[in-house]
């Protein structure tokens, strides 16, 4: 095998594919990226046996083949390389070694043969449809801060995409939560998603793939069935197994009766936040907690810490019924607030006790859920 790419292009590919690797892994091959070559073209491959990676890349090739070789260690060489220079690998099967030559560096590195290489086969996948790489980007982005990290419920560990229905209208949803917030997205649903039953795609799949859609180009298109999905373009995919378990009926928690509504700045709410959220920074979450007095077109946001002190901040909103209070996770709020782009938040809430709706005005598609705290 030996081949000549550019060294830009060969770490925008490693950036893609590296992320799922465990590079402590009882099976060696797994920490270990696969290359193959032949025609006009180089593929680099990794898998986890949870998700498989796969990315061509244009390369002048003088000779094919495949080998396997540390994924650590290539990474490590190729983003210390100069870009866009010149780089020359080649691959003798006498002696087993990938040698790598990029002006007057050279590096030698050991490999191993390809042959237990497993690959999550794709052949099955009887529901395919097509996004634009902004909508699955946009699907993502404002759904994914909501993702549970508690293992004990790992069906709440990755962000639920299913086929709901609004106002009489189909529509591909994604959600996450994990108990305490709730992220929803909505698009229209798209030609051939018809039969998605719903499926939950795993966080680590999901934040390798957000970090790949932002060099996509064209669609986005993407198979699956109740155990497995693909996402590709270009010349890039990625094949992940799905959640095993039941997303629960996040619908139960979504209030009906919120009637008492608030609109104020965004940017005027996260900074007043994050301001008086300054006395209880470095304390434990439940220190955390920030209290939302509302009255005739006031808002009055404070935090006390027991060891450090007290503040407190008032903000203009449009506001005219009954005085009330409640208390959130500031940090929580914050993550919500950083989700909408609108100029205005919209937040709704029915008493002390019950969860919160927040919703950007800019954008319909969106949708926000936040249990209170008591305080």
């Amino acid at each position: 095998m030996e081949f000549k790419l550019n060294s830009t292009d060969l770490l925008k590919c490693l950036n893609h594919i590296y992320g799922i690797i465990e590079v402590r892994h009882t099976l060696p091959i797994l920490s270990n990226i696969i290359i193959r070559s032949s025609d006009d073209l180089v593929n680099l491959s990794s898998t986890n046996l949870d998700i498989y990676c796969s990315e061509s890349i244009s390369a002048d090739i003088n000779i094919g083949g495949e080998t396997s070789v540390s994924a650590a260690t290539l990474y490590e060489i190729v983003k210390r390389l100069p870009g866009g220079s010149d780089v020359h690998i080649s691959h003798n099967e006498d002696d087993s070694l990938l040698l790598i030559n990029c002006g007057r560096s050279k590096f030698k590195l050991s490999t191993i043969k390809t042959d237990d290489f497993p690959i999550i086969n794709d052949s099955d996948l009887n529901i395919n449809f097509v996004l634009t790489a902004q909508e699955l980007s946009r699907m993502i982005d404002k759904t994914k801060f909501a993702i549970s990290n508690e293992e004990a419920r790992y069906y709440l560990n990755g962000i639920f995409f299913h086929k709901a229905e609004k106002d009489n209208i189909s529509l591909l949803r994604a959600v996450a939560t994990d108990g305490h917030r709730l992220a929803q997205y909505d698009i229209p649903l798209p030609q051939g998603a018809d039969d998605i039953k719903g499926l939950i795609i795993p966080k680590k799949t999901i934040f390798e793939l957000r970090k790949s859609l932002d060099d996509a180009e064209g669609d986005i298109n993407i198979s699956l069935n109740e155990n497995k999905i693909k996402v590709s373009f270009g010349n890039f995919k990625i094949i992940s197994k799905v959640i095993d378990g039941t997303f629960p009926d996040y619908t139960k928690v979504v209030p009906k009766n919120n009637d008492k509504n608030f609109s104020t700045k965004t940017d005027d709410l996260k900074s007043a936040i994050d301001r008086v959220s300054a006395v209880a920074i470095n304390e434990e979450m439940k220190s955390k907690a920030i209290k939302l007095i509302l009255n005739q077109n006031k808002l009055l946001l404070s935090v006390e810490s027991q060891t450090k002190g007290f503040a407190d901040e008032e903000l203009d909103v449009n506001y005219n019924q009954d005085d009330v209070e409640i208390g959130f996770n500031s940090k929580y709020l914050i993550d919500i607030c950083n989700e909408v782009d609108g100029e205005d938040i919209n937040v709704s809430i029915l008493d002390s006790i019950s969860p919160a709706i927040i919703v950007d005005k800019s954008d319909e598609n969106s949708f926000f859920v936040l249990m209170p705290m008591r305080i």
